[in-house]
Order: structure tokens, then sequence, then C-alpha cells
């Protein structure tokens, strides 16, 4: 099913101790440990289907492309299939953003429906994170920068604009209609009131905070996904820009569409960390 749906996502609301929030991202765990409640909100989710040309990178925080990728299917951590991969997607974003570097550094599986049992994911093949969240905060953004290029490259890159910049795709034969990602007009977040700084703990990747979203009673928050999202489609959406005259980051999260029916054939993503740097 296509077109506008409803459907709840799991918004921050409160910690439960009175401390700034923070969460254990192990990839063990069945479902992370924190110390603050998620609140589902039903919210209208409109879809993207031929409207993917009016919506950009530093208005909107996020873009849908159409880019038929040489990699399919599933491929081996540090394989050349891998390689491939990050040489495609390095060349596509240089492209895209005019970037004097950009580094690849994580990538994740997620086995979007039927979820995955809790023995048959690790690092980098996991089920939907089911929480909206923003992958960065400021601070996780320089935690990550100084982990990925050392402490003196990282003083000279922070000179420039840099960005983290997330590919999300489909993988596979199969189009994503159980659990889809859906992401957030920047414009429509009230930035002193829906966001939460949490520190990670135990994560898979290098971001030592992020951001946690708060539902907005006024329900001014725009969300949007993409219906039968297939492999030559993809997301390129923010998680952290410097430059403060545009749009910063994406909130995002998987969701379950309430309307299509489990599939019997396994529905797969690709989403692909990237950092991106400028030489002014």
């Amino acid at each position: 099913m296509g077109g506008d749906i409803t459907a709840e996502l799991n918004f921050f609301d409160h910690t439960t101790d009175d401390s700034p929030a923070w969460i254990d991202l192990s990839y063990s765990l069945s479902s992370p440990l924190a110390n603050f409640i998620l609140t589902p909100s039903r919210i209208t989710i409109h879809d993207l289907q031929d409207q993917e040309k009016n919506f950009n990178l530093d208005i909107h925080g996020f873009e849908v492309h159409k880019y038929k990728s040489n990699i399919q299917e599933e491929f081996r951590d540090n394989s050349k299939t891998q390689q491939s991969y990050y040489e495609e997607l390095t060349i596509l974003l240089k492209k895209r953003l005019g970037a004097s570097r950009i580094i690849v550094f994580n990538h994740v599986f997620r086995h979007r429906g039927p979820l995955r049992s809790l023995d048959k994911c690790d690092i980098n093949h996991k089920n939907p994170a089911f929480n909206v969240h923003v992958d960065f905060d400021e601070s996780g953004a320089h935690s990550s920068i100084k982990e990925i290029l050392g402490e003196e490259h990282m003083n000279k890159c922070m000179q420039y604009r840099y960005q983290f910049i997330n590919i999300w795709r489909p993988i596979g034969p199969n189009v994503i209609t159980k659990h889809p990602l859906t992401i957030c007009d920047y414009r429509s977040l009230n930035l002193d009131k829906d966001i939460h700084s949490a520190e990670n703990r135990r994560s898979s990747f290098s971001a030592t905070s992020s951001y946690l979203i708060s539902h907005n009673p006024e329900n001014t928050q725009k969300w949007y996904y993409l219906s039968e999202m297939k492999s030559n489609e993809m997301f390129i959406f923010k998680t952290f820009d410097s430059n403060l005259n545009v749009a910063r980051f994406c909130a995002h999260t998987g969701f379950t569409n309430d309307y299509v029916p489990t599939p019997v054939l396994q529905q797969t993503s690709i989403e692909t960390r990237c950092l991106v740097l400028y030489d002014q």
C-alpha cells in the first residue's frame, strides 16, 4: 500500500532518574538498556513517491535519489565487494556535494522483515532501530571525527565545513514494505524543545553521544517515507553538519507499516555512514 499513512513512532519522553539520558547500544542486547522512557505517538507519514525532486539536503536535511548500484546483495566485512561499494558511494557523494574528501567508515545491514532473532544479529547485521533519533549531537560528531582522523588532522579539518552523511537504501531483490525508514523535515523540528542529547555507551561506531527526539504536541513535525522502496532508490541524509546556516541533521527511525502484511521473503536495507570534508 502506498500513499500517506499513519503509524506509531517511539519518541523520547523523560529520564527515569532525573539525570542526563544515556543508552547502551550493545548489539548483543535484545533491547537497548537506557535510563529513559520512550512513548509511542501515532502520526501522519507522507509518501515521497512522485515528490522526490522537491527535497534538498541543505533545506530539508535529506534527499531521495535514483541510483543503480553494482552491489545488490549483502557482502562480507572487509571484502572486495565492500571496498567496491564504498568506492561507489565516495564517487556519488563527491559529485553531489563537491567535497574535497569522503571517508566511508561504517555500514550496517538491517533486516526489515521478517525480523531476525538475536543470535543472528551482530555489529553489522541488525534489526531496525525503532526509536526516533539522530546519530550524532555536536559532541558526538567531534568524538567521531577525532577517532576517524586523529587529533592533529581533526583540528585541521575542523577549520572548514564538515558533515556526517548517511546513505540508506534497500539491498536485494525485495522492496521494503513492512518496516520502512521515516525521516523528518529539519525545518519542522523545534530545536529548543524537540531534541535531547544522550550519551552512547558501548556503541558499535564512534559517536559518544547522539540526539533523542521528543514528539511535538502541536504536531508540527513533518515525517516522510518512500512506499515500496526499491534497491535503485536511496535516501541521502545528514546526521551532522558544521554549517550553522543550513539544515544540520535529519531525525529518523524505523517504523511498522500496519497496512501491509508481514513479508515471507526477507527485506533488507544497508545504511552507510560517511564523513564529508571540505577545503573551504
